[in-house]
């Protein structure tokens, strides 16, 4: 028992720095994804539609 101990001992600081680094790799991976898609492509071509008629009716309300 005191020899499994000891060996948790060991292992615990290694598997700990393991997933640390894991999820610095998972974060990083996800902020490069992110950056990677633009904003344009995560909508339909509904949704471009929709939003560029509502921007156009917002620049019109905005100059009168």
């Amino acid at each position: 028992m005191a020899q499994l101990l000891q060996m948790l001992y060991y292992i615990a600081p290694i598997l700990a720095v393991v997933t640390l680094v894991g999820a610095a790799a998972g974060g990083l991976w996800l902020v490069v994804d992110l950056k990677k898609r633009s904003t344009y492509n995560r909508y339909t071509l509904s949704d471009r539609l929709f939003l560029k008629r509502n921007a156009d009716r917002l620049r019109k309300v905005q100059l009168h």
